[in-house]
């Protein structure tokens, strides 16, 4: 029976399912090849020879791997980490190239925005071995949400003129664009984008009920501020700020002083986070208990 057990873990080996996914795959399928062991032996096998005609018949280790991730998670595990790596790969190549194209007098938003898209799409699709259930998974499609209308008031001045002339409208660029603290690095300002992020957190957990996929506001946050400060520090590590311009800020110094507020931020997402992941996690136990109390 060692052999079968050999089988099943390396089945259930790269799965990335929980303890408890695990061990009810690995009990249905070993009642399974049991099941089917007993019959061969019924017939005259020996039992080395039952066990290796029933795994045989039960399919190869990479057969069955898949068929477990797509009905777990909807999707085959090798697509999920596939699309998560080809962005991946891709959010370094545009960056490459983005930095090449400078070199010869070429740039613009696009080629600044393309390496935040990817990168968004890369951990969207990491994040989706965080979930198993649809509606979670609509949660995950909202994450990016406020940090992309930063992004459109910055490059594309989306909704900058929304109350009329004369009044700009710039709430999302100063709140959930890092780029912002070129120019703005006031601690209130801070404070004001984790109290959003703390509403969004709180509305995916009212909708989801799953701790992790909630908190993913603050993570998506920090991976932002990481891109905007690596990429734009590649540029300056290259270019003087007389051969890069960009529409987003005014030169490397103060790019550079920038960075300290941003790391700021940085330090407080994680903090707040930590906290907000804390209590939903005491609120998860609390409810649990009171539910054994009831029943």
């Amino acid at each position: 029976m060692e052999v079968i057990e050999q089988y099943l873990d390396q089945v259930l080996r790269y799965t990335f399912l929980s303890k408890r996914e695990k061990s009810e795959w690995r009990e249905e399928m070993a009642a399974h090849l049991h099941s089917s062991t007993d019959h061969y032996r019924s017939q005259g096998y020996s039992e080395e020879q039952a066990m290796e005609r029933s795994i045989q018949q039960f399919g190869s280790i990479s057969e069955l791997r898949r068929t477990v991730t797509k009905e777990t998670y909807g999707f085959n595990m090798r697509t999920i980490l596939g699309c998560a790596l080809a962005s991946f790969i891709l959010f370094i190549v545009t960056l490459v190239a983005g930095l090449v194209a400078n070199q010869y007098g070429v740039h613009n938003r696009y080629i600044e925005i393309m390496p935040v898209v990817l990168i968004t799409v890369s951990a969207l699709s990491i994040c989706i071995c965080l979930t198993r259930k649809r509606v979670d998974r609509l949660c995950l499609l909202s994450l990016p949400l406020l940090f992309a209308l930063g992004y459109l008031q910055a490059y594309f001045q989306i909704l900058v003129d929304y109350w009329g002339e004369g009044l700009s409208f710039t709430m999302f660029e100063k709140l959930f664009f890092s780029g912002s603290y070129d120019i703005s690095g006031r601690i209130e300002v801070m404070l004001i984008g984790d109290l959003f992020l703390v509403t969004q957190v709180l509305i995916l957990f009212a909708v989801s009920k799953n701790r992790y996929i909630s908190i993913l506001p603050f993570v998506f946050s920090t991976m932002y501020t990481l891109v905007h400060m690596m990429m734009f520090t590649l540029y300056y590590a290259f270019f003087t700020s007389e051969q890069f311009s960009s529409s987003v800020t005014q030169g490397y110094g103060v790019f550079l002083d920038g960075n300290v507020q941003r790391l700021m931020e940085i330090g407080l997402n994680l903090v707040i986070g930590a906290l907000v992941l804390v209590l939903l996690m005491l609120w998860g136990k609390w409810t649990s208990k009171r539910k054994l109390n009831l029943a």
